[in-house]
């Protein structure tokens, strides 16, 4: 299960772009 919300600490490592998706959506929120 994948939270937009809230990107896993694996997922920053991983994909460190994730953070600024996540942000966008957390603004629009």
């Amino acid at each position: 299960t994948r939270k937009p919300v809230e990107p896993s600490e694996e997922e920053c490592q991983v994909n460190p772009r994730a953070r600024s998706a996540r942000l966008r959506v957390a603004t629009r929120l």
